[in-house]
């Protein structure tokens, strides 16, 4: 047999994210913890109890489905169904025992007496590559062949009902002899050959879910709260007895797995009231810290003792595995990593807390794709929108991860109680900043489009998103190694787990990171812009903004705050031009040096005369002979006196009666000339970004006038 209904239905797996208003308040209360949130662990417990609320999983036996496991099956016609009367004489199957009906969401009718909706097809997900799923039901392969489905039909018959849990439920549960009758149907040839006949003959390539219906023609079981009893046939969601031995076999897996034959034991559960209990050592961890095959991690570790350390409840130990799609949604990428933002109460949660609302309906549309911004930003935003929700009641866990493999993870970065205080000061200096004159007013900076952190006109919603990620740093900063291998001495991880702690930055480290970046996006083979001038502004903004939100720790009294009230009026004439550098200098406070303003004026009539130099259309430019991994103190002098020499012959050339950018060639020799810079206090890479700095103030400089006027 098989169903057309439905074929033209398509369903998509959605969280509604108003569902807790729908929720019992009983329920939710009895269910929320009773703690604040203090460790991972306790997240992901909060995380697991909203989700499986929010998906009606409700009763006894709802927290243990795993409805999004074939969410993608959703309104196909892939439920594969096994039909068996059960009469006083026994179990037997139809001569034609097998159809295919469509998987359908919570609103779907009956079909030929088959309410083959999600929560009565009770699919319960076995997490491994291999292995039978807790449930009944089953879902296969995402590329089997009819044969191998023809297996997975007859193996709810051998083999489900012959796992361990399975048969021990059958010995101490009243209604055990219907698990006793479908292991005797498996040791039938004919049935079986029965079932493997119609699940090939009405399956295809491809995934489907498979299950097992009942007619009850004589004893009726125990039923659930979805048995309904005008239905001919019964999926294993409304049979009490399938249900439990569910239940066993998935709690068994708490308990005996991998090296652990019973990791179990009194005690008080990690996540819970305190209370003594049974308490289990080899809980599934979705964010892989507690594994019990990580042994480089816990080279001592008796498995079986696993319980007293971390040990969790059942309750809780469900509610953590079931937090998977809500800690997969709080996920962004970064460079060769994945970074975590986890929101959570600053507090005790009650179902009474409007808090608690706005978070589950954020993480119900991150599992719909329905925001873009990072968990943190959206914490932030939706409480700035929210009449009776203040932001900063919230914190949220950051983690950064490298996963080198499906179920090792190296944590590289975390943070358990960050609060979005510091990252809205940060978009606010860095609003600031990007609209003072160096950068919207006046130009003195790049800001080409397509840079989101030279963007003027981001609001500081928006900006809160963009300082709170790991990109925020890995567009301005170089990987110190291999991004195939990353680490946490990487300064983009640590500058950002530093901003969301609110703690300050090395401005050296900091400078290495920026130089490196330039030094590897320059290219002085490409003669029409060879220069990252963008990267340079960004770097400049974003240096700037970290000083002044009080996020950069500086060796010495250097300050490297820009000046955002600073106006001055200039054109492009030539006296306006020295206005513009000095006024560019001033609103600079780490300029306020000799010897920085020295090296930055280099930079600047490095940059204005290889503009010069495309404008005549010179064949080399002199930022291509004297690029940034080139300038150190014992060559800076060298370099200056063959840059102002190719100024003064560019001046004669071109008939001016003195020297082409008098004001830039001041500087230079005032800060560089008068002194010898081996006793300069600046490291190489403050030497090298300011003079980039200057690089990049002088190709951006694009007055004209000058040097042909006289």
């Amino acid at each position: 047999m098989r169903s057309d209904w439905g074929s033209s239905i398509s369903w998509r797996m959605r969280m509604d994210s108003e569902a807790l208003d729908s929720v019992d308040p009983s329920e939710l209360t009895a269910r929320l913890p009773d703690d604040p949130v203090a460790s991972i662990r306790d997240v992901q417990a909060l995380y697991g109890t909203l989700y499986t609320l929010g998906r009606g999983l409700t009763g006894e036996y709802g927290p243990y489905l795993s409805p999004d496991a074939a969410g993608d099956l959703l309104g196909d016609d892939r439920l594969v169904i096994s039909t068996v009367v059960v009469e006083d004489g026994g179990l037997s199957v139809p001569d034609d025992p097998v159809t295919i009906r469509t998987y359908a969401n919570e609103l779907a009718g009956p079909v030929s007496g088959i309410h083959p909706d999600v929560s009565r097809v009770a699919h319960s997900k076995y997490e491994s590559a291999r292995g039978v799923d807790h449930s009944l039901t089953h879902i296969s392969g995402q590329t089997n062949a009819p044969d191998k489905h023809a297996d997975h039909a007859v193996e709810r018959f051998t083999r489900w009902p012959t796992e361990d849990a399975v048969a021990a439920t059958a010995e101490d549960h009243d209604d055990g002899w219907l698990l006793d009758g479908l292991a005797e149907l498996g040791e039938s040839e004919t049935a079986m050959g029965r079932v493997r006949e119609g699940a090939k003959a009405l399956t295809e390539e491809g995934q489907f879910l498979h299950t097992v219906a009942f007619r009850f023609d004589g004893e009726t079981p125990a039923t659930t709260d979805r048995f309904d009893p005008d239905a001919e046939w019964h999926l294993p969601g409304e049979i009490e007895v399938l249900q439990a031995a569910m239940v066993r076999r998935k709690t068994t897996k708490l308990h005996t797995k991998n090296d652990a034959d019973d990791a179990r034991g009194q005690g008080v559960s990690y996540v819970g009231d305190g209370t003594e209990e049974e308490v289990y050592g080899v809980v599934d961890d979705p964010l892989k810290w507690y594994l019990s095959k990580q042994r480089e991690r816990f080279p001592r570790l008796d498995p079986d003792q696993a319980w007293r350390t971390q040990g969790l409840n059942r309750e809780a130990a469900i509610a953590a595995q079931n937090a998977t799609p809500f800690l997969d949604a709080c996920a962004e990428s970064g460079p060769g990593v994945s970074a975590y933002y986890f929101p959570y109460p600053d507090g005790i949660p009650t179902h009474q807390d409007e808090g608690l609302d706005l978070l589950y309906g954020l993480l119900a549309d991150r599992v719909d794709e329905d925001t873009e911004r990072n968990p943190a930003a959206e914490i932030y935003y939706q409480g700035e929108n929210h009449p009776l929700v203040d932001p900063t009641d919230f914190r949220f866990c950051f983690m950064l991860v490298y996963k080198y493999q499906k179920d090792r993870w190296r944590l590289l970065a975390f943070e358990p109680s960050a609060t979005v205080h510091a990252g809205i000061n940060l978009a606010s200096a860095h609003q600031n900043v990007l609209n003072s004159d160096v950068f919207a007013g006046k130009g003195l900076l790049p800001t080409p489009d397509g840079f989101d952190l030279l963007d003027a006109g981001r609001d500081t919603r928006s900006l809160v998103d963009a300082v709170t990620r790991v990109g925020y740093f890995a567009q301005t900063c170089a990987a110190p190694g291999d991004d195939d291998d990353p680490s946490s001495d990487d300064v983009r991880f640590a500058a950002t787990e530093a901003v969301l702690r609110g703690e300050s930055i090395n401005a050296d480290r900091l400078l290495d990171a920026y130089v490196e970046r330039l030094i590897e996006r320059f290219d002085p083979d490409d003669d029409d812009y060879p220069f990252p001038t963008a990267v340079l502004s960004m770097q400049n903004a974003q240096l700037s903004a970290l000083a002044d939100a009080g996020l950069l720790d500086a060796d010495g009294p250097t300050d490297y705050t820009i000046d955002t009230t600073m106006t001055t009026d200039t054109d492009d004439g030539e006296q306006n031009r020295a206005e513009r550098l000095a006024a560019f200098i001033e609103s600079h406070d780490a300029l306020a040096g000799e010897e920085r303003q020295g090296i930055f004026a280099l930079g600047a009539l490095v940059g204005r005369i290889s503009r010069y130099q495309r404008s005549e259309e010179r064949s080399a430019t002199t930022v291509t002979r004297h690029p940034i991994d080139k300038v150190t103190k014992h060559s800076v002098t060298d370099i200056a006196t063959d840059v102002v020499d190719s100024n003064v012959i560019y001046s004669s050339e071109e008939g001016y009666k003195g020297t082409m950018y008098a004001e830039l060639m001041d500087e230079v020799v005032d800060g560089l000339l008068s002194g010898d810079p081996e006793d300069w206090s600046l490291s190489t890479s403050d030497m090298r970004y300011h003079y980039a700095m200057g690089i990049a103030y002088g190709l951006n400089d694009r007055s004209t006038s000058g040097y042909t006027d006289e």
